[in-house]
């Protein structure tokens, strides 16, 4: 039908919430639910420098904290991964490894196309 409506689905925010994700939808849907005509995509260039990071915390709200100011402040994080004591604790007890401090603790990574930005 040439009179079907566009609709534009997907946002620039970084996680949302509200309705339903119609963009997984119609991904997922292989063409039964609409055909897309227009992608929009945003290009990353291969990390020449990794760093990854262990950040111990008093409590999961100051955790939190912590990944929000980076966020703020403009860190691309490449993963960041958040583990509770109780979570530390059975690592601990898995592992063959030297055991972490059981409290709530932040993996991240960090990327960059230069050194210097990382430091």
């Amino acid at each position: 039908d040439s009179d079907a409506p566009i609709v534009q689905v997907g946002t620039r925010a970084l996680k949302s919430s509200a309705g339903y994700d119609l963009l997984a939808l119609l991904c997922g849907s292989e063409g039964t639910l609409g055909i897309i005509t227009k992608v929009t995509v945003k290009l990353h260039p291969v990390p020449q420098h990794v760093v990854a990071l262990t950040c111990n915390f008093q409590s999961l709200h100051a955790a939190a904290q912590g990944v929000s100011t980076l966020i703020t402040y403009g860190i691309d994080l490449v993963r960041c991964e958040l583990l509770d004591d109780a979570s530390i604790k059975a690592f601990n007890n898995s592992s063959q490894s030297d055991p972490l401090p059981a409290r709530p603790t932040l993996f991240l990574e960090l990327s960059s196309v230069t050194e210097m930005a990382l430091q």
